[in-house]
């Protein structure tokens, strides 16, 4: 049965169709600028600050950008729709770049820092972009929507840090300091994402479905009363731990990984290829995940999801000279793992709750992995400083087994219950 009885089947499939075009297009522009900023972040700010103990405070800046913008966006959204929600995002992530380049090259930490929580909240929005292909999506292609928004990051993710190089070679014949010209490019990007939303983004998938009310603009759950209807879902739960420990454990490896590798005598070109290996990871098999979430389900999923988080930290933890024979295929898994909990949680997360609750609750659900991560990013320099780089692996190898408890564990009750 359609989820969506108000809505003519053809009026939806079209409206579904031009979403999804929308958002896949929108996205390749999105990441792009996300990932060209963050392959050099790490490094400027150890540049800056002489010191990479805090080194991680680059990802954290970003993250709280994402963090702020999954609740704020999510509640505007509410409000007003998706397509003002996503542009807005994105014009924010715009200047955000612009206030990068200009910390960047006056050497101010403060205004660089401030540029990047400017960009995360077009980091949020690309996010919560991926909540929105599943607006008007039948409930068993739900996750098949959501994964297919993933994939369309895969082409802007990838090439984005390859295009490292270029960028900072252009950058610095115009006279900019060195790994300060790819924000400029950042800032580019997320103009067009938001100029494509902006435009083409008509009908608004969450109007359309029913999921605001533009007359009456009623008030949603606070982040409290979202995290009080998640505990009260045995699956949501599981969900939010797919969520937050998957991202958390990404975020804490990945963030280190510039450094970890410069330690070791790779160039800022071999550094880039590696978080674009990375990244394909979590984008470009996203619709295998998507595929396997829908046909052998979700628990399964997210505890497989576990199982390549725990194989990519074990690779990792065992490069501590960072070999290219590990770190690629580390930095992959990685990825992939993420990509895993990422579009089955997400899924199961929907289907969890009420159509009501659902947009307060991602939003919800966002901001913790956020304010999670951002721990993790945090923490990750101070680890790598004090005990190495193999130490912030097992780290994430600990939590990655947790998650796959959780799955397993999720999985079996749902089968004794069924049988019983």
């Amino acid at each position: 049965m359609s989820e969506h009885p108000d809505i003519d089947e053809t009026t939806r499939l079209a409206a579904q169709q031009n979403t999804l075009r929308v958002l896949f297009a929108s996205a390749i522009f999105s990441r792009a600028g996300m990932t060209l900023g963050f392959a050099v972040a790490v490094l400027l700010i150890e540049d800056m600050l002489g010191d990479r103990t805090w080194a991680g405070l680059s990802t954290v800046a970003i993250t709280v950008g994402t963090a702020f913008s999954a609740k704020t966006l999510s509640s505007y959204m509410n409000r007003k729709g998706r397509r003002p929600g996503l542009v807005t995002g994105y014009l924010i992530a715009t200047v955000g770049g612009a206030v990068s380049l200009l910390g960047a090259q006056m050497s101010s930490i403060v205004i660089f820092l401030g540029g990047l929580v400017l960009v995360g909240v077009g980091a949020g929005a690309t996010n919560l972009a991926r909540y929105a292909a599943a607006d008007l999506a039948a409930p068993e292609r739900r996750a098949k929507a959501i994964s297919f928004i993933v994939f369309a990051s895969t082409i802007g993710a990838v090439g984005g840090p390859t295009l490292v190089g270029f960028a900072d070679d252009i950058g610095q014949d115009m006279g900019l300091k060195e790994n300060v010209g790819p924000y400029a490019v950042t800032a580019g990007f997320m103009a067009i994402a938001a100029l494509i939303v902006l435009a083409t983004l008509r009908p608004d998938p969450l109007v359309l479905s029913g999921g605001i009310d533009t007359a009456s603009s009623p008030t949603r759950a606070s982040f409290r009363e979202s995290l009080a209807i998640i505990q009260a879902h045995p699956m949501a739960r599981l969900a939010l731990i797919s969520l937050v420990i998957s991202q958390a454990v990404m975020v804490g490896v990945m963030a280190m990984t510039p450094l970890h590798m410069r330690d070791h005598g790779h160039d800022v070109s071999v550094i880039g290829w590696v978080i674009s290996a990375h990244t394909a990871g979590m984008f470009a098999f996203a619709p295998l995940a998507g595929w396997a979430a829908d046909r052998f389900g979700k628990v399964r999923s997210i505890a497989f999801g576990g199982v390549v988080l725990v194989l990519a930290t074990t690779l990792t933890a065992m490069a501590s000279e960072a070999p290219k024979l590990l770190m690629f295929p580390g930095l992959y898994l990685l990825g992939l793992g993420w990509s895993f909990g990422m579009v089955a949680g997400s899924a199961l997360l929907s289907e969890s709750v009420s159509a009501e609750d659902r947009v307060s609750v991602q939003g919800a659900a966002d901001l913790l992995a956020s304010v999670v991560s951002g721990g993790a990013a945090l923490s990750s320099g101070v680890v790598l400083s004090m005990a190495g780089y193999h130490v912030l692996s097992m780290i994430g190898i600990a939590a990655s087994a947790v998650l796959l408890l959780a799955g397993v564990t999720r999985d079996r009750t749902s089968r004794t219950v069924a049988l019983s």
